[in-house]
């Protein structure tokens, strides 16, 4: 029989050759080899590239850079690397090389996600750092025109920057995107409002009424103006070529006018204080003393800052320095007001005021050799609250005898004295931003027993304190002996309405117990609401008045007195803390006290 070519023989003692698995494996780990080096080109660069962005916004600029160094020694030129070049740049503060980079590399990149410079963008925006901000918004606009937070963000910075037509384009851009977009509805209202006036706001008081604006047309681009005028001007300040700048205006420059800044002062009660000081030259200030807002601040002569260029000379031949914060800054002698840190020590030390009331003291007595006088005969005096009700200077100083300067002089420096005042504040991502104010004074030490004398009633040259700190010590009895930090601003926002800032209550210093300021409390109130006070022209009607009368000589006229008056009201439940000043306009109990009735009458009403 015939074999068939295809079929070889059988042999019975053959066996079947087995084939090689090594070629199989061989090609099994090139496959796998080959997966890996697509998975590391691909995601490893990823995972690299997102390494490099978290060390740049967590502010490792160095780590950030060397990470991005390597991957550009390994792919040369590769625009996502030149995209988080930009975005380091950016977290450095170096915009022009951020510009730069973005600009590279967005034409390779047209495709790529948005997501993340949008989230770059609204970081910044969230901080007010809106030249930063518009710069990633731009860029995430650029490689996706279809999104509506890029143009949403890219639109509220052009508002911030007063490029309102720009803004508005780029809001109704963000709509056309997506229509419900609440925030760029409410973005294009403002701009709009802002376009039809021709000015921004960007200074408010609490209640939302504006305060300083700026020009945005073509004729009055840049112009600032200033609805108050001359009522809030040493607060609000202005930016002068002849005088330079002052104020929040130039305390908070660098946040106009991309920034609405909300001040704690209620031009109602600003108002409210202005008519009641008149034409008298001096200041007032309002505190709400259970959280420490400046309510109102008042100096006299003012000035209108929109006439600060057009009539220099006014301003600058005018003898009573209409310029000067005389709220703030003027340091004046404070006189009897400061005998309620002596009630208050003597309290805390509890001086046994058995072995001084009741007494009978001269009108002027002789200590270390010269004349200590009291300003009247007060005849016979048989306590602590009788002695503050007539403001007698004798009696006071025998209470700082009996007490000592150790215990005096550290209340003193309890109550704030010899300690700087900044009424600033931090934003995230800004830093702070400093509002000095003057710096009370009052000496460390007495060297004999006159200067002792003269500091229990808040008399001698180096003893100064500022009607800002008048209103604190007032502040302070009205809240029980804890003493607020004073606040001026009430919050800050972005144009996005996202609040940057909130003020929130701080205790500045625990002075006293309850107890004692309770008791000064009492003191206070029978100085104005009793028989024998000094201070019955501050009375209310209706209203109980807690007060100190004070009269000081901080000029070098002996003649020309400064009158004082701190106080609260209502003094069962206070609402405000009152310090009034009249830069040598006369005594206290003649002058400043009827101008603090006049005013609590009419806050109160």
């Amino acid at each position: 029989m015939a074999l068939s070519p295809l079929r070889a023989p059988y042999s019975g003692n053959s066996r079947r050759r087995k084939s090689s698995p090594w070629p199989t494996l061989f090609g099994l780990l090139i496959c796998l080899v080959a997966l890996y080096w697509v998975y590391n080109a691909f995601f490893g660069f990823n995972r690299k590239i997102k390494a490099a962005v978290q060390a740049a916004q967590a502010g490792h600029f160095d780590e950030a850079t060397m990470r991005l160094n390597a991957l550009e020694d390994a792919k040369p030129g590769d625009p996502r690397i030149v995209d988080i070049q930009g975005l380091l740049a950016v977290r450095q503060g170096k915009l022009d090389v951020a510009a730069k980079d973005y600009q590279n590399s967005e034409a390779f990149l047209r495709e790529a996600s948005s997501e993340l410079h949008e989230q770059e963008g609204e970081s910044y925006l969230g901080s007010g750092n809106y030249p930063a901000a518009e710069l990633e918004y731009h860029h995430a606009l650029v490689l996706d025109k279809g999104s509506p937070k890029a143009a949403y963000g890219s639109a509220v910075c052009a508002h911030a920057q007063g490029h309102l037509t720009q803004a508005i384009a780029l809001y109704q851009q963000a709509l056309s995107i997506s229509p419900s977009m609440a925030e760029a509805q409410e973005g294009l209202r403002k701009a709009r409002e802002s376009h039809d006036r021709g000015v921004m706001y960007y200074m408010y008081d609490r209640n939302e009424q504006p305060l300083a604006r700026i020009g945005i047309n073509q004729d009055t681009l840049g112009e600032r103006t200033y609805p108050e005028e001359q009522y809030a001007a040493h607060v609000v300040g202005a930016l002068s070529q002849k005088f330079g700048d002052f104020g929040l205006e130039k305390d908070l420059k660098p946040l106009f006018p991309g920034m609405e800044v909300e001040l704690t002062l209620d031009i109602r009660c600003q108002d409210a204080a202005q008519k009641a000081l008149g034409w008298r030259k001096g200041a007032i200030v309002v505190l709400n003393p259970n959280t420490g807002e400046i309510l109102a601040a008042v100096s006299q002569p003012s000035f209108k800052p929109e006439d600060l260029d057009l009539h220099p000379s006014v301003i600058r031949d005018n003898p009573n320095h209409p310029l000067l914060n005389r709220a703030f800054d003027g340091l004046y002698e404070p006189g009897s007001i400061c005998k309620i840190i002596t009630a208050a020590a003597a309290l805390e030390a509890n001086v046994d005021m058995s072995k001084l009331f009741p007494m009978t003291p001269d009108t002027s007595i002789m200590i270390d050799g010269k004349i200590f006088r009291d300003w009247e005969d007060h005849g016979k005096i048989r306590s602590l609250k009788e002695a503050m009700d007539v403001s007698s200077n004798i009696a006071l100083a025998r209470v700082a005898f009996a007490m000592g300067p150790d215990v005096l002089f550290e209340y003193i420096n309890r109550f704030g004295f010899n300690q700087p005042f900044d009424l600033g504040f931090d934003l995230p991502g800004l830093g702070h931003y400093s509002i000095p104010v003057a710096t009370p004074l009052a000496p460390l030490h007495a060297d004999n027993q006159f200067e002792l004398a003269e500091r229990a009633c808040g008399l001698g040259k180096e003893y100064r304190i500022t009607p800002l700190h008048a209103a604190l010590l007032a502040a302070t009895i009205a809240n029980h002996g804890v003493m607020m930090k004073p606040k001026l601003i009430r919050s800050v926002r972005n144009l996005a309405g996202q609040t940057l800032y909130s003020m929130t209550p701080e205790v500045q210093r625990e002075i006293m117990s309850p107890e004692t300021a309770e008791k000064i409390k009492q003191i206070m109130m029978d100085a104005v609401e009793g028989d024998r006070g000094i201070g019955k022209r501050a009375r209310a009607d209706g209203i109980e008045v807690a007060g100190k009368t004070g009269t000081a000589r901080t000029h070098e006229n002996d003649k020309e007195l400064d009158a004082w008056f701190i106080c609260f009201a209502p003094a069962d439940k206070p609402q405000y803390a009152i310090a009034v000043l009249g830069d040598r306009e006369g005594t206290g109990m003649s002058v400043a006290a009827p101008i603090a009735g006049a005013l609590i009458q009419e806050l109160t009403r």
